[in-house]
């Protein structure tokens, strides 16, 4: 590639340059062009820049107008650091539904994102912002014998074994007499084919927990999980889906949150994190405490231990997770971020304001995934040309955004 520099010094330069200078230096020649788009370089690239510590913090703020923000910050190492905003995302969606595209997870650079609201699921977007190129995935056809919407849950991962991105959709059916069968129907779409296969689900005697959130960690995606025991009571565990064998497993709680309700998931570092939520004294769309869980070796139902508990004396709604440092980040009713820190209890408004249900955090990571050209990906004109319809409706959108028409 150069008469002066050995490849391997390039390779080491190119990986820490920002997607920016890479776009542009694929114009350079034929040879550029190649080694940058190459699933190996893009592989090195996510590697060596995981290392930089950063956070992406997702919310939908409504007011002054809808909008969704992508936030980009530092992820402090020290107590006495505070969240610093380092960019803000573009997002170039619109949401058919009129509400926000749900996160459901962010992976080597890639976001899995769903237009849905408590059922049916269409489109589910694949989005790289830093390359700013997408992909939807195939719609799936509705059965024909449900009675009622469909409880849909996303969960989505990286599967190291085949270094294949996959969106796992488990489906429950609502039946006539209004409850939903088990088990649900399952399906695994692989980047790799852009096809959609059917998983065994045999073993699935439960329900994932409403709350829809999912955590991805170890080439595994883990739900809250509901099962009914032989004496008719109900039993929480975690399901594990493990990307590599395809195969479904459970994992075991803390008995004291055996038998309680609303409980989410959330990652401390490279931990699971369960947080159970203690119901409002004045039954307001809040909790008085919330008590955090973190499981300190993968797999090992024993290494569950109790962190701490953080009371806002009713004014908690969801727990969105933690910064490096240590702290913890929580939503205030109706939808003000706070951080707590265990060691001083101290808690502090983070001005940052949206609606509580819309809160996605996760360490941040550029890639150059969907460069290729091999997984049908568009780019953001592109796909959100073909999402809203043609060219009137998304003329319509864009100048609606240019002169800050839309609500």
């Amino acid at each position: 590639m150069s008469h002066y520099l050995p490849d391997c010094l390039i390779l080491d330069i190119l990986c820490r340059l920002p997607v920016e200078s890479l776009l542009r230096f694929t114009c350079v020649s034929k040879q550029w062009c190649s080694l940058i788009s190459s699933p190996d370089f893009n592989s090195l690239y996510t590697t060596v820049n995981a290392t930089t510590p950063l956070l992406v913090l997702h919310h939908f703020s409504v007011k002054p107008k809808k909008q969704q923000h992508y936030s980009v910050y530092n992820d402090p190492d020290s107590k006495t650091e505070n969240l610093t905003l380092i960019k803000q995302l573009k997002f170039p969606f619109r949401s058919s539904s009129g509400k926000d595209f749900r996160v459901v997870g962010f992976c080597n650079g890639l976001f899995c994102l769903a237009d849905d609201l408590y059922g049916d699921i269409d489109p589910i977007i694949l989005w790289n912002p830093a390359i700013r190129r997408s992909i939807s995935l195939p719609s799936r056809p509705r059965p024909t014998f449900r009675c009622g919407p469909l409880r849909v849950f996303l969960g989505f991962g990286f599967d190291h074994k085949t270094c294949d991105f996959k969106v796992v959709r488990i489906a429950y059916i609502r039946g006539a007499n209004g409850v939903y069968m088990v088990p649900p129907e399952v399906e695994v779409f692989k980047l790799s084919t852009g096809l959609w296969k059917t998983v065994n689900s045999k073993n699935i005697n439960g329900k994932l927990d409403f709350l829809y959130s999912s955590i991805y960690l170890n080439s595994a995606i883990h739900w809250v999980f509901h099962c009914k025991n032989e004496g008719g009571k109900i039993t929480n565990s975690l399901l594990v889906f493990g990307l590599s064998a395809e195969t479904f497993s459970e994992m075991s709680l803390p008995q004291e949150l055996a038998h309680v309700c609303f409980l989410s998931l959330t990652l401390c570092g490279e931990r699971i994190s369960v947080i159970s939520y203690e119901e409002s004294r004045n039954h307001a769309p809040s909790c008085d405490t919330c008590v955090v869980w973190v499981m300190n070796q993968y797999g090992k139902p024993e290494s569950w231990m109790k962190e701490f508990i953080v009371d806002l004396r009713g004014e908690i709604t969801k727990a969105i997770g933690f910064v490096r440092n240590g702290k913890f980040l929580a939503v205030e009713y109706p939808g003000n971020v706070l951080s707590y820190d265990p060691d001083s209890r101290e808690l502090k408004d983070l001005d940052i304001h949206g609606m509580y249900h819309s809160f996605f955090l996760r360490k941040y990571v550029e890639s150059l995934m969907l460069l290729d050209g091999n997984s049908g990906a568009m780019t953001d004109f592109e796909l959100n040309y073909e999402l809203n319809g043609g060219v009137i409706p998304y003329l319509m959108d864009t100048v609606a955004d240019f002169f800050g028409l839309r609500g």
